[in-house]
């Protein structure tokens, strides 16, 4: 072997570096895409496909929570004319019934004398705002049952929380106005797993 030849044989660089990065960056890919996989799957039964209650032959009360879509607003009107409950109670934004508020004709049906429609404004405007909400309207009203109506991704969340605060008949409905496409489903995917590790550290109504 030449002295230049024996020079270049020195000079170049190992191989096994290259090769040990890309084995690292596959195992990290792999890993990243097991997690996802395991964390849609874990979602699937809990924001995608979750416990739907049947609608029960009679309740007191259909409850509309946040934020209270046309779509949750038609179902329960739907099921006080079939007759599945008395009145509807929804839950509006603190400043929705304000006077020459944009939302306020929305909710023109809320609050009238002798109506099925109340509407209150959950204090915290959060999910255990609502179910805090409804506790105290049971016991204003005695109502002692309760269909909730509310978005699928919603319903396992809800039906944890308020649980926790009304002590009746439960019974939880989803409606159809779920995420627009792949990025609202990613959205309320980590949207709602951060919430339920929210409501699972903090435990009561």
């Amino acid at each position: 072997m030449t002295p230049s030849t024996a020079e270049a044989t020195e000079a170049a660089p190992p191989r096994t570096a290259p090769r040990r990065l890309g084995r690292a960056v596959g195992a990290v890919a792999v890993t990243i895409g097991v997690l996802v996989v395991a964390f849609v799957l874990v979602g699937l039964p809990l924001y995608v496909f979750p416990a739907v209650d049947a609608v029960p032959a009679q309740a007191d009360v259909v409850y509309v929570i946040g934020p209270p879509t046309p779509a949750r607003i038609a179902l329960a009107r739907e099921l006080i004319e079939t007759g599945a409950a008395d009145e509807m109670l929804i839950s509006v934004p603190g400043d929705a019934l304000a006077e020459g508020t944009p939302s306020r004709g929305r909710f023109s049906a809320c609050n009238l004398p002798g109506g099925d429609v109340l509407c209150r404004a959950p204090d915290p405007a959060t999910t255990q705002g609502e179910a805090r909400l409804l506790a105290e309207m049971s016991q204003e009203h005695g109502w002692d049952s309760a269909i909730v109506v509310t978005m699928t991704p919603h319903v396992s969340r809800a039906r944890l929380i308020i649980d926790r605060c009304f002590d009746g008949e439960l019974s939880m409905r989803a409606v159809a106005d779920q995420p627009s496409g792949l990025g609202g489903w990613v959205h309320q995917y980590f949207y709602q797993t951060g919430a339920f590790v929210k409501a699972l550290t903090a435990p009561g109504c």
